[in-house]
């Protein structure tokens, strides 16, 4: 009997998924950088305001490309991530897909670790913490599904804080919470994280006014009403 000596050979693929916009350059391309070594397949979505840099970038990577318009519904450009991947993999019984963002990147030791556990996912969705430290030298450390399993039925859900767990809880997909941590440097900026949450609030808005069954999207709308009132006060 002829034992397999390549681990990779047993690996289930992973596909990492990137919606971006007009970001810095450098940036974008600490992210691919660290995504690289790990991922199989890369499909990037742009929106109309990427410049031609980050295609670029994306191809130096060997990456799928789309550019699609932002109609301000971040599940919108994500699903069309999920439709490149499942074209791309369409002959291939499973794939998984990963997510990051344009202000995160990985780690040597956890991109390591994120491709040995694709030599046995056992059908799970995986939690890896996203850490954000602070200006004052602390750590916000936040669970979410970052590895999923792309099978029938998984689609990202709701226009801003967009949720993938509702979909792959109705197809039965088990969850496991990992140690493994992206780094995230998104509130380093408070420029960038107020305008953020302006952009937020208007998806939210118009969000609860058409689904005000979505008692998620209404906390996360009644939180960004919180900070903007913050802010105001600070200003006073």
């Amino acid at each position: 009997m002829q034992l397999i000596s390549n681990p990779d050979l047993l690996r289930v693929p992973l596909s990492f998924n990137v919606i971006a916009n007009n970001v810095p350059p450098a940036r974008f391309q600490r992210m691919m950088e660290s995504i690289a070594p790990v991922a199989d397949h890369i499909a990037v979505v742009f929106d109309e305001t990427a410049p031609p840099s980050l295609y670029d970038i994306a191809l130096r990577y060997r990456s799928d490309i789309a550019t699609v318009r932002w109609i301000r519904n971040f599940a919108y450009q994500r699903n069309n991530g999920l439709d490149m991947t499942r074209r791309r993999y369409a002959s291939v019984g499973l794939v998984y897909v990963g997510w990051i963002d344009t202000d995160e990147w990985l780690r040597r030791d956890v991109g390591a670790r994120i491709r040995n556990l694709m030599t046995a996912p056992r059908m799970k969705a995986f939690y890896l913490w996203q850490g954000s430290p602070s200006k004052t030298g602390g750590l916000t450390l936040v669970p979410q599904i970052r590895i999923f399993p792309l099978v029938d039925g998984v689609r990202w859900e709701i226009p801003a804080h967009e949720q993938i767990l509702a979909s792959l809880s109705r197809v039965g997909i088990q969850t496991e919470v990992t140690d493994l941590r992206i780094e995230h440097s998104g509130y380093w900026n408070d420029r960038a994280v107020e305008a953020k949450n302006r952009r937020n609030l208007k998806i939210l808005r118009r969000r609860v006014q058409t689904n005000p069954e979505d008692t998620f999207s209404q906390q996360n709308y009644e939180n960004a009403l919180q900070y903007e009132r913050s802010l105001r006060e600070a200003r006073i």
